[in-house]
């Protein structure tokens, strides 16, 4: 749907320049829920800007269904935009914010009112048609920003960060509601977030950027499971980064050895590293301990805090000749205690920085 080929995009000029975008690649499949992530100022909302026409680009260009919109302006452009603000009109009622944009087109009022009734219908506000949206819940308010969005079907939907002023109850109800619209509308959705939760839960792919970069791009479980460097490994999610040694490659895996286990087999963000120094990710859910004597114990270490979550306990361990750890666990021990640690060869990820 969406092809991003080599944007970038310079705010003001000489010493006081700005570089947002420095050579940015995407192509955004069509009918898929597509994030950008990442932390504030990476230049995330930037590109979503690029995409809506709000802003042009200071080189390379955007194609959407393989036509040129980098020159096109915002209402020249198949796409709507749902902003953090919502920015609905307070004075009008729901049904008259939802069809505003189709008025504005010149949309004759039957189909105005037909395709209100569907927006009402697909968010679920069919009750508050005749309701004043300065009368709505933050939640409600943001169905009549998707609603009136969506209304005119446009081939690309933008959201910059809508969830942000909604509390962790109602956000995580709206992340199903997203996923659900976008779905059933087929609509291609480009999503902004800073929230990885947000990104693990709602995606079909995601891209990780920072500095104006991307950092890495593929589905979920691929970005959370085979981080290609230490800032996405960090980044998404919590994780432990380990100092190894890279022995040699068996294969597209590598044999790696910390710093008081045994030789084992690890995967690897890169097949063109030098044997040496490495650094190993580690998730904290796929860490099990052992006793502290346990031959095959990869590392070993001391408890040094214990911090209850609810859900399970997360440990701090430190390791000997080595960097502290987090452990998640269900029993943990006492503070102070050795303990050994073992862990599946494909929880293993060697960076490639």
């Amino acid at each position: 749907m969406i092809d991003i080929e080599n944007v970038t995009k310079q705010f003001g000029e000489g010493a006081t320049a700005v570089q947002a975008l420095r050579s940015v690649s995407l192509t955004i499949p069509e009918a898929s829920f597509f994030t950008l992530l990442g932390p504030s100022g990476c230049g995330k909302t930037t590109l979503l800007r690029l995409i809506a026409g709000f802003e042009l680009p200071s080189g390379g260009d955007i194609r959407l269904d393989g036509q040129s919109i980098g020159h096109l302006p915002p209402h020249h452009r198949p796409v709507n935009t749902v902003f953090q603000s919502y920015a609905l009109f307070p004075h009008m009622t729901v049904a008259r914010n939802i069809g505003f944009g189709l008025e504005m087109q010149g949309r004759k009022r039957a189909e105005i009112a037909a395709a209100v009734d569907r927006m009402l219908a697909l968010v679920r506000m069919e009750e508050f048609a005749a309701r004043r949206v300065d009368q709505l819940s933050g939640g409600q308010q943001q169905r009549v920003a998707l609603a009136r969005a969506l209304a005119p079907h446009p081939k690309v939907l933008l959201l910059d960060e809508p969830l942000s002023a909604l509390d962790l109850k109602l956000r995580k109800q709206m992340q199903g509601e997203l996923k659900r619209l976008q779905a059933e509308t087929g609509i291609t959705f480009v999503f902004v977030t800073h929230d990885q939760g947000e990104a693990l839960a709602m995606s079909d792919q995601i891209a990780v950027m920072s500095a104006g970069e991307v950092q890495q791009v593929g589905p979920p479980e691929a970005i959370y499971t085979r981080p290609r460097s230490a800032f996405v490994a960090d980044f998404i999610g919590d994780t432990n980064i380990v100092p190894a040694t890279l022995l040699r490659y068996e294969g597209t895996h590598a044999v790696i050895r910390f710093a008081q286990g045994p030789e084992l087999r690890a995967n690897a963000a890169s097949a063109t590293l030098a044997e040496g120094p490495v650094q190993v990710a580690l998730r904290p859910e796929t860490i099990t301990l052992t006793d502290a004597g346990d031959a095959d114990a990869l590392m070993r270490g001391t408890v040094t805090d214990s911090t209850y979550q609810g859900a399970g306990t997360q440990l701090t361990l430190r390791l000997e000749d080595g960097p502290e750890i987090r452990v998640e666990v269900t029993a943990p021990p006492e503070p102070g205690t050795r303990v050994g640690i073992t862990c599946a060869s494909a929880a293993l990820q060697v960076l490639a920085d």
